[in-house]
């Protein structure tokens, strides 16, 4: 069965594989394989877990773990029940799966069409909202940094509203180190709102893959 797989769909789904891990930080594999179905001609599950072994034998930015490596009063996990996680979520100890997985329970998954899907497997792609925009105008005209530079601290702190629930704090003192106290007193008032409001429209893994405002109107 394994040989019958045509390249192409194996490069697909490690496309579908790496959208996933930037996009919702932790997804099961049957979520993922949900998901490829629905958008592509569809595969069984032996045929996707074959695609998965293929996969897990390159150096990836996510790793494929089972819940009962986490827990001890869960039964062993079938393998389409392993999970997809993302690498930053296990670098230092099990505390960020815990919780992030208790924050995205019950939420439902942001699924985007295909092609606005599979966008996510380059991880530095993110959308350009107005808010984001918004942000960065005000970070070219009052970092005193060139434009280049402030894009590239505009995206640092959009990663910050990702992955880091967009706390306040810590990107008040991120810019102050990153601009050497540049920033005066003004420019702090008048960044925390452009912040907030670009955070509310960030594309969250602990809200697998909606924004603040999404989830409000939900």
């Amino acid at each position: 069965m394994k040989n019958d797989i045509s390249e192409e769909t194996k490069a697909l789904v490690e496309d579908y594989f790496d959208a996933a891990g930037n996009l919702y930080g932790i997804i099961p594999l049957s979520k993922i394989l949900s998901i490829y179905n629905f958008q592509n001609d569809p595969l069984t599950e032996d045929e996707f877990l074959s695609i998965v072994d293929e996969i897990m034998k390159k150096r990836k930015f996510f790793s494929i773990v089972a819940e009962d490596e986490f827990y001890d009063d869960v039964e062993k996990t079938k393998p389409i029940d392993r999970e997809l996680v993302a690498e930053y979520v296990l670098t230092i100890d099990d505390d960020d799966y815990y919780s992030l997985k208790d924050k995205q329970y019950g939420k439902p998954y942001y699924v985007p069409e295909k092609s606005q899907f599979l966008k996510y497997k380059d991880e530095y792609y993110h959308e350009k909202t107005l808010s984001f925009i918004s942000l960065r105008a005000f970070l070219r005209n009052r970092s005193g940094f060139s434009k280049e530079e402030a894009d590239y601290l505009a995206e640092d702190v959009y990663e910050m509203a990702n992955v880091y629930d967009g706390d306040v704090a810590d990107a008040v003192k991120y810019i102050q180190q990153r601009t050497k106290d540049h920033f005066s007193e003004s420019d702090i008032r008048d960044f925390i709102p452009l912040f907030l409001e670009m955070f509310n429209d960030t594309r969250l893994h602990v809200n697998r893959g909606s924004t603040a405002n999404e989830i409000k109107v939900l």
